[in-house]
């Protein structure tokens, strides 16, 4: 979230759409020299470069309407209304064309699903860039710092529900952390089916802020192993019918492991349901194609394909398999295309793997 665009708006009815460009350079270089104080990484400029264009043609596109609507009169406050709205439209398109190109996500369905956020950003804006038009059309100048708070208490939630949410994560990779060092197989494991996921989720038309909580579905995706039986997980012969059967239990172990922490209520189906297949033979409960969520559906394939692939260790050869090439692997997952995998799922896979080696 910015704090600068009700203010932004306020320069625009001293000083014109010049002074509101203006302004807002000013802004965006003093926010690269605080990142660059603070993190010191060496990719400001990188960030500066992305965003000060951003900005220009943005307060530039909502100037244009500004002079359209007109200043004059009782209608300075529609004015400042379509300010606010061309330049939120405008930035919005924009930075979302710009992550369609860099992530490879579709833009069509990153629009359609940050509309409903746009419309929120929109009203927020306009209601603090009204308060700012209004103190500054009374002279009453000395109040328009006032006009930061609620958007600072606004970002101070959205910020610190960010930090519960990672809290409640670093807790569950930490559970994962520990299967992988009483299981050295696992060890990487969850971290490649993790990133695979997250780009064939993007891959898929999924927003970046699910793609995000897919990536935490299937790192999380094994949890439930940790209620299953040493002996059997780490079992070099062919387990037999009743151990199988417990082994099967994980997911629904880790589903009921997840269901306890607010943050990833989401996530939870997704756990249950990876080991369900299309043709309706998978586990725990037998669904039927249209009844597993997507995201289970990624993660399938994902843990399927490294589970084949396995890492570059020998610590995480499989105690009952040789890893496979990665053209065995994924023949393997188009071969089971339609029955245990999603033929779209595949098709995007093979779309990520290729792209993430070209």
């Amino acid at each position: 979230m910015t704090l600068s665009l009700p203010f932004i708006a306020g320069l625009l009815l001293v000083g014109g759409p010049v002074a509101a460009i203006c302004g807002e350079v000013i802004v965006l270089l003093g926010a690269t020299l605080v990142r660059y104080t603070r993190r010191r990484k060496g990719r400001e400029l990188y960030w500066l470069g992305l965003n000060l264009p951003v900005v220009m043609i943005s307060s530039s596109v909502g100037g244009l309407l500004f002079y359209g609507l007109g200043l004059a009169g009782t209608h300075w406050s529609f004015a400042i209304a379509g300010f606010v709205g061309a330049y939120l439209g405008t930035n919005f398109l924009l930075v979302t064309h710009i992550n369609s190109k860099i992530g490879a996500q579709n833009f069509a369905q990153q629009v359609w699903n940050g509309a409903r956020a746009a419309l929120i950003g929109f009203a927020t804006y306009v209601m603090v860039a009204l308060g700012v038009g209004i103190l500054v059309r009374g002279g009453h100048l000395w109040a328009v710092p006032l006009t930061f708070i609620p958007i600072e208490l606004l970002r101070q939630i959205i910020a610190e529900h960010k930090r519960l949410d990672d809290h409640a994560y670093e807790t569950m990779v930490a559970l994962t952390i520990m299967l992988q060092r009483a299981h050295p197989y696992t060890h990487g494991h969850l971290e490649r089916v993790g990133r695979l996921a997250e780009d064939v989720g993007r891959r898929l038309g999924l927003p970046p802020k699910r793609a995000l909580l897919l990536r935490k579905a299937a790192v999380l995706h094994d949890i439930g192993k940790i209620a299953i039986d040493e002996e059997i997980l780490d079992k070099p012969a062919k387990l037999t019918d009743q151990e199988y059967e417990h082994v099967k239990q994980h997911s629904a172990f880790g589903a009921e492991i997840l269901s306890h922490s607010e943050p990833f209520q989401a996530l939870v189906p997704w756990v249950r349901h990876h080991h369900e297949r299309p043709d309706g033979r998978g586990y725990p409960h037998q669904l039927t194609d249209r009844e597993i969520p997507l995201e289970s559906k990624v993660i399938a394939v994902s843990d399927a394909y490294d589970a084949m692939v396995g890492g570059a260790s020998s610590s995480e050869k499989r105690n009952h398999r040789e890893p496979m090439s990665v053209e065995a692997a994924l023949d393997e997952l188009v071969r089971c295309s339609g029955t245990q995998f999603d033929p779209n799922v595949v098709k995007a896979f093979q779309e990520a793997l290729h792209g993430s080696t070209s």
